[in-house]
Order: C-alpha cells, then sequence, then structure tokens
C-alpha cells in the first residue's frame, strides 16, 4: 500500500467512526425527545429506556452508516482539494479515480459488512428492542409467551385463514377457532369450533359447524367432533412469534414469503422488504461515488458546505428509498425495481458528476 493510500484510509476510517458516533447521538436524541411524552405517561424507569436504545443501536448504526460514509468521504478528499494536495496528484498523472481507488474499496468493504451485519446481530437486537418497548414500557400483552398466544391470526395455505382468540402452544390447543377457506377472492368455506386440538396425527375439531357457501346458498352442519387430516399447518408453525420483516434474517424472511405466497396471500410488500435487505447496504458505495465526486470540485467545499451536503443528499435519498418502499408495498411498482429505485437514480447520479470531476 502506497504512502498516499495510507494517508487516505487513516483519515477516511477516522472520520466515519466519529460520524457514526455523532449522528447515532443525534438520532437518539431526536427520538428520545419525540417520545419522552410515552416514556413518561408509562412510567418508565431510566434502566428501560437505556435497554431499549441500546438494543436499538445496531439498528441505528446501519441506517446511518451511509451518511458517516458519504460525510467522511467529502472531508477526507475535500481536505486534500483545499491544501491542493488533490491538485497536485492530479498533476503527477493520477487519475481521480485512481486517487479514490481506497475509499471505493473500503465502501465495498463497508457494504458486505452491513449485509452480514444485517442478518445477523440486528434481527436479534431489532426484536429484542421492540419487546422492550411493548412490554416494559408500554406495558403491552408479549406478542407471545412460553404458554399462550392470544387474537391469533395465521395466514396458512392453501388460501386458508386461521382467528382464534387463544392458542396454548404447550397443549396443542386453540379456543374459539374460525378457518376461513378460500378460492381467489371468494370465500368458499367457514369452520367455527369452540375447541381444536392436535392429537399428535391430525387436527380436532370440538363442537362447532362448517359453512359451504354455494352459488345457489349456503349449507350449514353442526358436529360434535371433527376430524381433519388434510390441513398442512402443524402445531409448530401457529407457535411461530410474529415479527416485522426487518426483525427477519434473510433466510426467515424468503420462508415467510414462501408460506404467505402458497397460502394465496400478496408477497409484494414481503419481497420489497427481502430486496431492500440487499439494496441499502449497497448505498454505501454509491455516496462514496457521489462524495469524491462532490469534493473533487473546483468549489472545493468547507468542512460546514459538506457538511450541508451530506445532509442534503442524505434526505433526499432517504426520501426517494421511502417512495419507492410505499410504492412497492402498494403494487405500483415491481417488488425488485421498489427496492433499487433510489439507488439507480443516485448511482446515476454519482457517475455523471464522477465523469465530469475526472476530466
Amino acid at each position: 500500500m502506497r504512502i498516499h493510500e495510507k494517508y487516505i484510509l487513516s483519515g477516511f476510517w477516522r472520520s466515519v467512526l466519529l460520524g457514526l458516533a455523532a449522528f447515532a447521538v443525534i438520532y437518539m436524541t431526536v427520538d428520545v425527545s419525540e417520545n419522552i411524552d410515552k416514556f413518561i405517561d408509562n412510567n418508565a424507569t431510566t434502566w428501560q429506556i437505556v435497554s431499549y436504545y441500546f438494543f436499538e443501536l445496531p439498528w441505528i448504526i446501519l441506517l446511518i452508516t451511509p451518511v458517516a460514509v458519504l460525510l467522511s468521504t467529502i472531508f477526507t478528499l475535500g481536505r486534500l482539494s483545499r491544501d491542493n494536495e488533490l491538485t497536485a496528484f492530479v498533476a503527477s498523472g493520477i487519475s481521480l479515480v485512481r486517487i479514490a481507488m481506497p475509499l471505493f474499496v473500503s465502501a465495498l468493504i463497508v457494504t458486505g459488512a452491513s449485509i452480514v451485519f444485517n442478518d445477523t446481530l440486528v434481527p436479534f437486537t431489532k426484536r429484542r428492542a421492540e419487546d422492550i418497548k411493548l412490554v416494559d414500557i408500554e406495558k403491552k400483552k408479549q406478542r407471545s409467551t412460553f404458554r399462550y398466544k392470544t387474537d391469533m391470526y395465521y395466514q396458512g395455505e392453501d388460501n386458508r385463514t386461521y382467528y382464534a382468540e387463544r392458542y396454548d402452544i404447550s397443549m396443542s390447543m386453540m379456543v374459539n377457532i374460525v378457518v376461513q377457506e378460500y378460492e381467489g377472492a371468494v370465500l368458499k368455506r367457514r369452520i367455527d369450533a369452540k375447541k381444536v386440538f392436535w392429537d399428535g396425527t391430525k387436527w380436532v375439531f370440538v363442537d362447532g359447524a362448517t359453512r359451504d357457501f354455494r352459488a345457489e346458498g349456503e349449507d350449514i352442519s353442526t358436529f360434535r367432533r371433527m376430524e381433519i387430516d388434510s390441513l398442512p399447518e402443524r402445531p409448530g408453525d401457529f407457535a411461530k412469534e410474529k415479527i416485522e420483516p426487518e426483525e427477519m434474517k434473510f433466510g426467515e424472511l424468503r420462508e415467510y414469503i414462501d408460506k404467505v405466497r402458497r397460502g394465496g396471500g400478496s408477497v409484494d410488500k414481503y419481497l420489497v422488504d427481502l430486496y431492500f435487505k440487499f439494496s441499502f447496504p449497497f448505498t454505501n458505495l454509491i455516496f462514496t461515488i457521489i462524495g469524491v465526486a462532490l469534493s473533487s470540485s473546483k468549489l472545493k467545499p468547507s468542512m460546514a458546505t459538506g457538511f450541508g451536503l451530506t445532509l442534503l443528499i442524505s434526505f433526499t435519498y432517504y426520501g426517494v428509498m421511502r417512495i419507492g418502499q410505499a410504492l412497492g408495498h402498494s403494487g405500483v411498482l415491481e417488488p425488485l425495481l421498489a427496492a433499487w429505485i433510489g439507488n439507480i437514480i443516485f448511482l446515476s447520479f454519482g457517475l455523471v458528476l464522477l465523469r465530469r470531476s475526472n476530466r
């Protein structure tokens, strides 16, 4: 590694670490100010609040890392530009892309680390943070306990849905259950029962009624005991905790998407979230390209200007990103395009700027 590359990298990584610390403090300060009323109303203790933000921190770091990378790139090359060191490099025959190559490589490393980080630590800590917020602070019922799940909703296979007032996990038994079977968007059959239990090989419905809906009318039949061995769902399927996409690993989300698809439900929303888990980390590389182009301009941005540009670009990107997600969730855009549209726009913008700066 050449001396100038070590020089550039030392400044870059130092600024990244400082940026992460600064933006994390800013993020949490703003979040605390927005939620302080909820904390007070729920008599949250200092330890509960600290614990919540401790487990929320990995998710925060994942979000702010591209901003810290952009700021660090502008500061690092901007300082070289103001001191005319960048001009000296270019005058010696070294292209701007070659000068910034250590930053591009570093951005790729950060991108890869973010993907791994997002699939290992973040799902666990995000899930734990939400549990602290819902259970310890807001005093709401736990999303699931070791023994019971209340007000259970489950999207099953073959376009079938389950609603149960309570599910006893240890006994594999549901109370006051409604099973609805659809053909497309049309309800074809409904089963109501006071109790359903797993006998080891099949589900047994107790004290209920079945309704079959046909064009000519509705057929109702009651039963004291009805055994159904054709249901593909097993006790372990109902015991799984319902969690948000950001709390799932890639494999868990992929498995959930397959299950919803088999059940006939819409998977666009979850596909957008799955693709976004891969697209968002590449923002680090894209922001590095933009930062290199901006910091090497003839304007020679000061630290204040660099900070302002960082905030402007970051807020604009996150706005475009959220719009793309919303359009994907609603089905207006294809899930893959919705997840990558922000990257496509800003990568195009960054490459155009870089080409002009490299002339």
